[in-house]
Parts: C-alpha cells; structure tokens; sequence
C-alpha cells in the first residue's frame, strides 16, 4: 500500500461528535501530493463552543457560522479519501469523531480502514511521550501549527512516512506487518475495532497426558503470579505440562494451585496480588486450592 490519506479533526468542545475542522493529506509514492481541510457546523445538539477547545484551536462559533454540514463533510472526506485506507495521529479519537458526528446526524457509518501513526512512532523510536510534535521532532522535521487540522493531517502523514523510511519499507502494508499493528475498521453495520500492536503470545502448553501419575502436580490446574527467580515463566510453564499439569495464565474455578513468588518474601499484613486475592476468595468461597511460593512448588516440580 504506497498511496493514503492522513486525516485529523479538531472539535467544538469535550464530545467527539462535534467537529468543527478537518484536514486531510493525501501520500503517494513516498511523499505528500495534496491537502484539503474545511470548516464544519457541528450537528446541532452539539454545537456549544467550550472555552477550553476554543483555546486550542482557535475556532470559534462565528467562524463555523456558514460552514457546511456534517454530512455534506463526510461526502468530501469520502471524496478526498477515494477508497485509499487512512491514517491519524492517536486514530482512536479521530475515528470516534466520525462515527459520533454520524450517530449525532443519525447517519449510517463510512466504511473505511486505516491506522496511526502514533501506535507506529511507539515502534519505531523511544520517546518520553508520542505527542505529534514530539514525534516530528524524532522525525527530524520542523513543526509550528499544532492544532491546525490541515497541519495536523500532513504532519501524521510526514510521521508515517519518516517510520517507514527508518524501517527501509516503502508500503504501509509492511511496515505495519514488521510492527505486528493491525489494521482498524469500521462498517455500516457499526462495527469497528482499532488499530493496534499485539504481541505475538506464545500458546500454553497442554497436559502430558503420558507424565507420572504419581507426581505432585499430575491432573492439576496451575497458575502463576508475579515473577520468579528460577526460571521464566515460559519454561516453568513448559516443566508444569511435562509433569501432567495443566498451567494457566488466570485464576478459574478450575484452578487447583496458584503459584505465587511474591509468597516467599511477603510479611505479614503485605499487599496481596490480584491473583492472590482471587485465590483467597475462592478459598473463601470452599473451593479446593492452594498458594504455593516458589520453593514449595520447585520441590512439587522435582528435578
């Protein structure tokens, strides 16, 4: 995917559903080609102006006067988009500002993919914060006109565009492949899910079914809290399941034993974890189960 469009609202005051700019930048081949950004007259029951968002971006009720409607906005911005997916800066409140001023309009949802150039900087560089500014300075590009909606859309565009250069990846599709981010979208039908990094989670083991039956932890329910010093969690995990146990990673009715490292050095009146709290309230509840710290359960382990 070498061609898209970066887009990025401002609003009229706290509710998504009331934007009052939009700004979007179209990319191809590596570069920005074309922007476009109009004002917007909030749908009705939202059009207050709140002080502080006035503040940021300067907009003002007078200055949203004889904008066009929202819905007449998203016919533009599904122009302007022509099909290609887009890309926004922190995209979860941008796309929520679309699907509220749709809802507020009682107009159905676009269909529409697209990702963020936010999730993609949290990849590509360590910074104390991801902030638009502080991710074109990464970029080594110059930044003035924060909150400017065209501005704004062309700087997450410049953003996305420094990433893959950093990565020596000219397409959008493999560059949010090479950081494991998903694709967000979004349907007529209202459905929608963001785009986000998942970190590839390693499946747990199943029981051997062919372990010692005689051994401590044969035919039980395991899980594992807070950090142990022996080994990792994979491993212990791994060394559970050759025994004839069942490891876990969360407490269930099911659960015979909670492992907890944490018990080797708690005194007395100490802060339970959270896994440790639910042990106690099933134990509470008459459930069979007990809290192990790590040397009692490297001893069930064996060698």
């Amino acid at each position: 995917m070498t061609s898209w469009v970066a887009i990025d609202f401002e609003t009229a005051n706290e509710h998504r559903g009331s934007p009052c700019s939009v700004g979007m930048a179209a990319v191809e081949q590596g570069r920005v080609v074309r922007s476009w950004s109009t004002l917007i007259q909030p749908p009705t029951e939202l059009r207050h102006f709140n002080p502080y968002n006035v503040r940021v971006h300067g907009i003002t009720a007078n200055d949203v006067a004889t904008a066009p409607r929202w819905k007449a906005v998203l016919a533009d911005i599904l122009s302007f988009a022509d099909g290609r997916p887009l890309v926004a800066h922190n995209a979860g409140f941008d796309l929520s500002v679309i699907r509220a001023a749709c809802d507020a309009e009682g107009i159905a949802w676009p269909e529409l993919r697209y990702s963020c150039s936010q999730v993609v900087a949290r990849r590509t560089w360590k910074l104390l914060t991801y902030g638009l500014p502080h991710c074109m300075d990464a970029a080594g590009l110059d930044f003035t006109d924060h909150h400017n909606a065209e501005a704004d859309a062309r700087a997450s565009a410049e953003v996305m565009l420094a990433a893959m250069q950093e990565a020596s990846i000219s397409s959008l599709d493999n560059l949010l492949a090479k950081h494991r981010i998903r694709w967000g979208s979004m349907t007529p039908d209202r459905q929608w899910r963001g785009s986000q990094y998942g970190r590839e989670r390693k499946p747990v083991p199943g029981a051997n079914p062919d372990a010692d039956p005689e051994g401590a932890l044969y035919g039980l329910t395991v899980c594992l809290t807070g950090t142990l010093a022996s080994m990792k969690r994979e491993e212990a995990f791994a060394r559970l399941a050759d025994a004839g146990a069942q490891p876990t990673k969360s407490m269930t009715k099911k659960t015979n034993i909670l492992v907890s490292a944490e018990q080797t050095q708690l005194k007395p009146g100490g802060v339970l974890s959270g896994k440790s709290k639910q042990a106690q309230a099933l134990l509470d509840a008459g459930q069979d189960i007990e809290i192990l710290d790590e040397d009692e359960f490297l001893r069930r382990l064996g060698p």
